[in-house]
């Protein structure tokens, strides 16, 4: 149970509490656009009631963050459970209530709860990961049975009017063995559940007791963004296909000198509300943070990414010593490069800088003193400009949307998703080098298109971000984020 304590803390729990002349918000570990937190968490376990150990048995339950509780919302069979989910292995589902973002943001609600759901799989991975767990994210299943397994439409009301919609959004697999005991054991099967299996769970799941009720953000909703929810109609879909990415070999990841452990550099996470404009970080640290975006095999977070890897950093450099300031390129995969060339402007430099890493296909485009174009793009946001470093991610967006084995509508919320993995990757990256990130959601994008000379939807810019020297408000007041509680959630020892 503390295991699965510690996945849920560091993942989606509390890190802190913030306070300022009598009010108070709570910050997680995974960041959300406005702090809004529009992402759920559940849990799907097998295996039969235990009385020696507190642990789950078969069933389905929701993660309360607030008090740090499993709260169960229905029982599974446990010969079907594990059927689909054999001994050390279990299912963390996430779903989203766009109504959250939506009455802050309206129509920008529904890509914004994706990068949630990104940052969330990737929060879970490097929580994983620090336990020593393989994580999965189960691209295939369809998305009425993730909507059935979890019991979301089971809380709705009939004829309710201004609900507050939960909508499915993945499954993540996660599996606890030991992979020696995996090799050993020809009875242990080290694949994640299928599509049918998932299917059959499902079904099994919706002629159960369901029990619990969500809770509701607004009595009433006075304006509504009906083009929300057809987008995530659009976006819903059947079961698809594996992808089985092409096999990769770069080079070992540098370790990062932090002296920090893992539970503590996740706890420690903070969206920077400003940024000192005199800070500039070192280029070691600057590549370092830009290796953590590198995809390879069995490394967190890219190795639970089931899905195409579309989105291809484009880098407006201020302040790194040992590099000049300017526009750089930093394409993850061959393909990738090959279209950004293809694409963009044929004046580009396209130069590898002498001091790069091999592991990194980093280019200098243009050399310059381009602040006030990331500021500008950024909405004339100065954490753009006074950052060391200010970024757009760029997606292969056409091909993720085409349809096929592993594109169309539903691509739309994957490159989503791999976008907050990078936003992830980029906030622990920067806290471990003792500089500060955020994620910039109002951005032109259209104006970082006219000058990469971009024309068409082949790329397009999905998300922001900025790394720097993050100020601090002196006013703000910080307390522990579960003092509340008579039994802290304890993952000290991670």
């Amino acid at each position: 149970m503390n295991t699965l304590a510690a996945l849920f803390e560091l993942s989606l729990g509390l890190a802190a509490w913030k306070s300022i002349s009598g009010q108070r918000w709570a910050l997680r570990c995974n960041p959300s656009s406005g702090n809004l937190h529009p992402t759920e968490g559940y849990l799907v376990m097998g295996g039969e009631p235990t009385h020696g150990a507190p642990l789950p048995h078969s069933g389905v339950y929701h993660y309360n963050a607030l008090n740090h509780t499993l709260e169960q919302r229905a029982e599974l069979d446990p010969e079907e459970a594990a059927a689909c989910l054999p001994e050390g292995t279990f299912l963390l589902g996430l779903s989203s209530i766009h109504w959250r973002e939506e009455w802050k943001y309206g129509e920008r609600a529904y890509r914004y709860c994706q990068l949630d759901v990104g940052h969330a799989i990737a929060g879970v991975r490097y929580a994983a990961a620090a336990l020593g767990w393989r994580v999965l994210a189960l691209s295939e299943p369809a998305d009425g049975d993730t909507l059935q397994l979890l019991g979301l439409d089971q809380s709705l009301p009939p004829a309710a009017a201004e609900v507050e919609v939960e909508a499915p959004d993945l499954l993540l697999w996660i599996d606890t063995r030991d992979a020696d005991d995996l090799a050993d054991d020809p009875d242990l099967d080290p694949h994640p559940p299928s599509p049918e299996r998932i299917a059959d769970l499902a079904g099994a799941a919706a002629g159960t007791r369901w029990q619990g009720d969500p809770n509701k953000l607004s009595g009433r909703h006075s304006h509504e963004w009906p083009i929300v929810a057809a987008v995530s109609r659009a976006t819903f879909k059947g079961v698809t296909e594996s992808y089985i990415a092409p096999p990769t070999e770069p080079p070992p990841m540098e370790a990062t000198p932090t002296t920090q452990k893992a539970a503590d550099l996740i706890r420690n996470r903070r969206s920077a509300q400003s940024f000192d404009a005199n800070v500039s970080i070192d280029r070691d640290a600057f590549y370092r943070i830009l290796d953590r975006l590198v995809p390879r095999p069995g490394i967190a977070p890219w190795d639970a990414q089931s899905w195409p890897l579309r989105l291809h950093p484009m880098l407006f450099v201020h302040r790194v010593r040992g590099l000049p300031a300017g526009l750089y390129a930093l394409p993850r995969s061959e393909s990738g490069e090959m279209a950004l060339r293809e694409s963009m402007r044929e004046t580009f430099a396209w130069v590898k800088p002498d001091t790069c890493p091999e592991s990194l296909n980093l280019y200098l485009l243009a050399a310059g003193d381009l602040r006030e174009h990331a500021k500008v793009i950024s909405c004339s946001q100065d954490i753009a400009s006074d950052s060391a470093f200010s970024l757009g991610m760029l997606a292969e967006f056409d091909s993720g949307l085409e349809p096929g084995s592993h594109g169309g509508p539903h691509g739309y919320r994957q490159m989503y998703w791999e976008a907050g993995m990078l936003g992830q990757a980029l906030y622990l990256g920067a806290e471990a080098e003792g500089v500060n990130g955020t994620g910039i959601g109002c951005f032109l994008d259209d104006l970082l298109h006219e000058i990469l000379t971009l024309e068409g939807t082949r790329m397009q810019s999905l998300y922001h971000f900025t790394v720097g020297g993050g100020l601090e408000d002196d006013r703000l007041t910080t307390e522990p984020p579960y003092g509340h509680l008579s039994d802290r959630p304890k993952a000290e020892w991670i």
